[in-house]
């Protein structure tokens, strides 16, 4: 039997109208989703959750988005998203898209995640620690005043604080320690932690 040449393709179905419309509504529904989801954690870090739903949206993007566009698609203010993408521009987590000849100002998401988190452990929970270590030294500098010539109750007492405070001193000492490490390697050894927390018993 010859074989047929040059045979036409099969028909395809016709796609049925709006169908493009529902897929897309379909994907804008999911990416809300996703906004909304990673709106709740960033919240949980004390950041504003339309930070996360911003950043969200430009990561899930093929395209660089303009503030209107943002704004569509997270239902924000277009106040709250014009000041959410400075704060988002001044952490470093979105930048700007250079677009030549182009009047609207485009934004892209920083897409290494990684690096988001490693720079939040750096510039907050770090100086977050280190202004808690600057108190409790304070007030190690209070108790040994107060120790010296007080009476034998008060100096009991001062003592007593004294070493309460020394053990929460190197238990935030350790912890700057591993948050340090942490955010330059990825990777950090709860050895240290868990011996100061078993002397601290």
């Amino acid at each position: 039997m010859t074989p047929l040449l040059d045979a036409e393709p099969a028909p395809t179905s016709p796609e049925p109208p709006g169908a493009g419309l529902r897929d897309q509504a379909a994907r804008d529904r999911a990416i809300l989703l996703v906004a909304e989801a990673i709106g709740e954690i960033i919240g949980f870090w004390n950041f504003k959750p339309s930070m996360g739903r911003v950043w969200t949206v430009l990561y899930l993007s093929a395209d660089p988005l303009d503030a209107e566009q943002i704004e569509a698609r997270t239902g924000l203010s277009s106040g709250m998203v014009s000041t959410t993408l400075n704060e988002l521009l001044q952490w470093g987590v979105i930048r700007k898209h250079p677009a030549p000849g182009e009047r609207r100002r485009l934004f892209v998401a920083e897409t290494d995640v990684w690096m988001l988190v490693a720079r939040v452990f750096r510039e907050r929970e770090l100086r977050m620690v280190g202004r808690a270590i600057e108190q409790l030294e304070a007030a190690l500098v209070i108790l040994d005043a107060d120790g010296r010539g007080a009476s034998p109750g008060a100096m009991h007492q001062s003592r007593f604080l004294h070493t309460r405070v020394t053990r929460i001193l190197e238990l935030a000492r350790t912890g700057q320690k591993l948050i340090d490490r942490f955010s330059r390697t990825g990777s950090a050894n709860l050895r240290p932690l868990r011996d100061v927390l078993a002397a601290a018993r």
